[in-house]
């Protein structure tokens, strides 16, 4: 793409508890009614600022094959911004990290000779974040276990190297199972602080966790009570080859990851639970460890609570063409600057993540960041 987009096509994600509710009930109350509610924090419904780009009167929706008439880079930051916004007014440590989606963090101003000019920074949309993640790197961009191209390396490592200065936690998560390649990884990584992943086979599904190393990097027994105090991470997004949830979630628990970043559904439609998540909280060693949730905010999943049998490209009118390259299962592209699918995503304790934040995971990952490059092409 023109736009030189990096989401790639698979794609798309200490007080702590004193915020997880007393209750153990199912993770949505659409899903299924969350036990003990009348003790749950009551989230307050979220209102759009004035002249925000997410204000129903500023949209212009599209039918049909018509292209919306939308600022797609604006729309999306401002998504995250206003999600953000949200959720840190309820539990202020709660961390918000982008998958992905590097050139949001710029504006480029287009010149008559160049397609790219002077970049400055997207400060609001670096003030609602806590953190990037990035895909391939170094390994798996196109192929599993295949070096990414040395351009390609360069633009991503560009990029986190001027992002240094806006504090952000950095995630790397490469696609290999060599450990020589890990290593040369990590060592290109060394003055950018940031937490290595390297994701084993089959292909990039994130469904099962990586056995080179077999131990996390860094492995220790200290109390981990936000990301900025992890020396590892692990990520498993696709949990069904673990069979039953009872089998993934002992897999977890069986691991000293100072992170674990997971699906709050196993196998995608399975809530986890508030008893879940308080034996998923403690590292192998014993300390408390910390959590956080995937969430694609930029296409519509079939296979989740919200979806209804009924919808279809254009009923309801934010849902979109169906997504052909969905990574676990069949999405399809939203407006994601729609007021409707907002409301799903957050805003109130029955939303997406009013569910994730009352069951106590400590941030969210977020997904789909890429889908305005996809709608710039539309």
């Amino acid at each position: 793409m023109d736009d030189r987009s990096r989401e790639p096509k698979r794609l798309l994600f200490g007080s702590r508890w004193k915020f997880v509710l007393a209750t153990c009930g199912i993770l949505f109350a659409s899903a299924m009614p969350i036990a003990n509610s009348a003790s749950a924090q009551q989230l307050e419904p979220f209102v759009p600022p004035p002249n925000s780009l997410s204000a129903p009167g500023n949209r212009n929706e599209a039918t049909g094959t018509e292209k919306p008439d939308v600022q797609f880079a604006d729309e999306m930051r401002n998504l995250v911004i206003q999600l953000s916004r949200w959720a840190k007014s309820y539990r202020s440590d709660f961390s918000i990290i982008a998958l992905n989606g590097l050139e949001l963090t710029e504006y480029l101003e287009t010149t008559l000779f160049a397609s790219r000019g002077t970049a400055e920074p997207a400060r609001n949309y670096l003030r609602a974040l806590d953190g990037i993640m990035i895909e391939a790197p170094f390994y798996g961009y196109d192929t599993y276990g295949e070096p990414t191209d040395s351009e390609e390396t360069k633009y991503i490592l560009g990029y986190l190297e001027r992002l240094k200065t806006a504090g952000l936690e950095y995630f790397a998560l490469d696609y290999t199972d060599k450990s020589e390649a890990q290593q040369a990884a990590r060592q290109k990584l060394s003055g950018l602080d940031a937490l290595y992943y390297a994701a084993p086979p089959p292909d990039k599904q994130l469904s099962t966790l990586a056995k080179v190393p077999r131990t996390p990097i860094g492995a220790n027994p200290h109390v981990i009570d936000n990301i900025r105090d992890a020396k590892n991470y692990g990520i498993v997004l696709d949990s069904s080859p673990y069979g039953t949830k009872e089998a993934f979630i002992n897999a977890m628990i069986d691991t000293n990851y100072d992170v674990l970043i997971i699906d709050p559904f196993h196998r995608g439609t399975i809530p986890l639970t508030y008893e879940d998540m308080k034996r998923l909280r403690y590292k192998k060693v014993g300390t408390p460890r910390t959590i956080l949730a995937y969430l694609n905010i930029g296409t519509a999943e079939t296979y989740r609570y919200y979806w209804q049998n009924n919808w279809r490209a254009g009923s309801p009118e934010f849902i979109g063409e169906g997504n052909l390259d969905a990574r676990w299962g069949q999405e399809h592209h939203v407006y994601y600057w729609s007021q409707a699918w907002q409301n799903i995503l957050f805003g109130s304790e029955n939303s997406y993540l009013g569910g994730i934040m009352k069951l106590g995971f400590d941030g969210v990952v977020l997904g789909g960041l890429g889908e305005y490059s996809w709608w710039l092409d539309y």
